[in-house]
């Protein structure tokens, strides 16, 4: 049996560093033979709801939690977008509010999506550097211009490349790629698909390490990255430089 410990991370300012604790823990288990891998987002803030993240009044430590209001900014909030890109912070100051009884006001009306900037860049580098951790976005199908997403949905990947590997040097281009590809297949049990070779599907990324950037932040997310040359899905050309293929050659993947 094979567990994953998803979207690992060191959450709040009062667990920031132990990010070595988090890694001992897995080896000590993988040492004594249980398979147990972890994936990561290449960014120091998650996503969440409003719900889960802070109320009810207790909550206050929910706050304290994700780095306090001035860290929390809203993604969504259907019942007024003007809210949208701005922090838990500025808007409860605005209203003249505790950002806590604006958390509440907010859920009443309906919830709100948030981004918390609450991890450590040392936390992230090193779990990025363990050789069980892969990459996922861990990002939903948000329609372009919809809210002000987390930049995960459209950046992850390049991101990873170009800031992990070719801006900091935190990990090699090939350990970067294999945490996407080989890793995760084989995690999965995926058996056609993570490599280059004869009988495998071809879903296959030609990329421009030169110009291969994430371009979504999070003040204006709904940016595609830059830098692939050639995209295949399945063997079919989704994407031939800056053209957009009308083939939709992806399928959901069934262990």
């Amino acid at each position: 049996m094979r567990g994953v410990a998803t979207h690992l991370k060191a959450l709040g300012p009062h667990v920031w560093g132990f990010a070595a604790a988090l890694a001992t823990r897995i080896d000590r288990a993988r040492a004594e033979g249980v398979e147990v891998f972890a994936d990561q987002y290449p960014y120091t803030a998650s996503a969440t709801g409003l719900t889960a993240a802070l109320v009810p009044r207790w909550a206050q430590a929910g706050l304290a939690r994700r780095g306090g209001a001035d860290r929390i900014q809203f993604r969504y909030h259907d019942a007024d977008r003007s809210i949208e890109g701005r922090t838990l912070a500025a808007v409860a100051a605005e209203r003249g509010l505790e950002p806590v009884d604006l958390a509440i006001q907010l859920v009443q009306a309906g919830g709100a999506g948030i981004v918390s900037f609450n991890m450590s860049d040392a936390d992230v580098e090193y779990l990025m550097r363990q050789r069980w951790m892969m990459t996922s976005s861990d990002g939903d199908l948000v329609p372009m211009g919809r809210g002000v997403p987390h930049p995960r949905i459209y950046g992850t990947f390049p991101r990873k490349i170009r800031v992990y590997v070719v801006e900091k040097g935190i990990i090699d281009l090939a350990d970067a790629v294999r945490s996407m590809t080989t890793l995760p297949a084989t995690v999965f049990r995926i058996s056609d698909r993570g490599a280059l070779r004869p009988g495998m599907a071809a879903d296959i990324v030609v990329f421009d390490l030169g110009r291969l950037a994430d371009r979504a932040t999070y003040a204006d997310p709904h940016q595609l990255s830059e830098g692939m040359s050639y995209v295949l899905v399945n063997g079919q050309v989704a994407i031939d430089g800056s053209t957009f293929s009308d083939v939709r050659a992806g399928r959901v993947l069934r262990r």
